[in-house]
């Protein structure tokens, strides 16, 4: 929403209109999305395409692979990245196994918020992911200067008077707001003076799937949940067809009004020129579940992700490689165009946050590495590579055995290393790496 003057008679007047114009209802796209996130409810999503009597025969046939194609695909922080600012890193708090959480949300919902807070207790920085907000922007501008959401936790429905949580940094206008207004209008103060205590700054950072086009919230995974959704008629089809492949009992010739008992137990008696016989559907159960597997195969493809299916041959480890050129691709483009802005921003956050609410200085100088993503080696190649790599002076003990066990602290190390050489000369021969998998063992 864009506004072009601001007062705070006429913030109030704005927030409770863009309340009763609908909160909840934009933001019912996003909660099918979460929906097949979480895998919840989407037995009642298929029922809307079969009547009642054939899912009187059997129930909704679904899966759900909407999360494990993105947590494949979201690998941006599946190793830690490195971050070169030591008082930053004191106060992180948990961000790095937090962001895990958040790029796969970003993935699916195109746009996903970051709230940032201080814990007093903890002298660290909390987060809190925003899934349903408001933003507003000034004219012309394409990063919003206030936030609204609703404040209620765990997702919960819209109550009768609900809270929405309101922030807002310094304009021309008006001083930067932080408070609380209901659905009734009430407006609660949460600091003095309802005043944004980071002045310039909203203590909200939001990641974006891909790079602004024409609107500030970017398409998410909606390819993914309507072709997860196809696929799932299809497997209640299937399921539907495997049922009536038992067949039909059909009779001819009888009155309709004459009724005939059947079971298995029972001897079947039928008037002079009736018939009985099964009827079973003329469907080909072989070609269905092929097309199911292409429409997967289709959708994983289109996330740079592959399904390996039970049935395929096994793989040389080129050809894995050559596999993954794509999603490294998409990988490196994420780091460049998202993560790497988005991570110069929550330092900037972070900053005023520590400054205000913790009275610490974190200092100007920040950066960042995000560790290239690598493919698996078999042992064999493995092997190979570190004997080159010793020779070489490109690789060290201590760098082998962090990288193998990045939960080892400096002191450990150096005991395996001591162990390594105190037990050198009764090693059999061998190559050095060949030691120190020996020692690990």
């Amino acid at each position: 929403m864009i506004i072009y003057n601001l007062t705070e008679q006429m913030l109030h007047k704005l927030l409770m209109e863009t309340i009763e114009e609908g909160y909840d209802n934009q933001m019912e796209e996003r909660e099918r999305l979460l929906d097949y996130y979480e895998g919840v409810n989407l037995e009642h999503d298929l029922k809307q395409y079969f009547d009642s009597e054939s899912l009187s025969a059997i129930p909704p046939m679904y899966i759900n692979l909407v999360r494990n194609i993105i947590s494949r695909r979201a690998l941006v922080y599946q190793q830690q990245p490195v971050r070169f600012n030591d008082k930053y890193n004191d106060v992180i708090g948990d961000f790095d196994s937090f962001m895990k959480q958040f790029e796969q949300l970003t993935y699916l919902l195109g746009t996903e918020a970051l709230y940032t807070h201080w814990d007093e207790s903890q002298k660290k920085l909390k987060y809190r992911p925003i899934h349903f907000f408001v933003p507003f922007f000034k004219p012309n501008e394409d990063e919003p200067f206030a936030i609204m959401y609703q404040a209620e936790s765990q997702l919960k429905a819209r109550s009768e008077d609900a809270q929405y949580m309101f922030w807002s940094k310094d304009t021309e206008d008006m001083e930067g707001k932080h408070f609380m207004i209901s659905s009734r209008g009430k407006i609660t103060s949460i600091v003095d003076g309802d005043r944004n205590p980071y002045g310039d700054v909203i203590p909200f950072n939001i990641g974006h799937r891909h790079l602004y086009t024409r609107d500030f919230f970017r398409e998410g995974a909606s390819d993914l949940v309507d072709g997860m959704r196809s696929i799932n008629i299809m497997l209640t089809e299937l399921a539907l067809h495997g049922r009536f492949q038992l067949g039909q009992p059909v009779f001819t010739g009888l009155d309709t009004e004459q009724r005939i008992t059947m079971g298995q137990d029972k001897a079947l008696v039928l008037p002079e020129g009736a018939n009985f016989s099964y009827a079973t559907p003329n469907a080909n159960v072989q070609a269905m579940i092929d097309s199911t597997k292409y429409m997967v195969d289709s959708i994983a493809q289109a996330n740079n992700v592959r399904i390996n299916w039970t049935n395929k041959g096994q793989e040389s480890g080129l050809s894995k490689k050559m596999s993954e050129i794509d999603l490294q691709d998409a990988l490196r483009s994420d780091i460049e165009q998202i993560y790497r802005p988005f991570e110069k921003q929550q330092f900037r956050i972070a900053q005023r946050i520590c400054e205000v609410s913790g009275g610490i200085q974190l200092g100007d100088q920040f950066s960042i590495d995000f560790t290239e993503r690598e493919v698996p080696m078999s042992s064999d190649e493995e092997i190979k590579y570190y004997d080159w790599a010793f020779k070489n002076n490109l690789e060290t003990r201590k760098s082998y055995l962090r990288k193998k066990n990045p939960d080892l602290q400096d002191d450990e190390i150096e005991g395996i290393v001591e162990q390594i050489d105190s037990e050198a000369p009764e090693t059999p021969e061998g190559t050095l790496i060949d030691q120190i998998i020996n020692a690990q063992e």
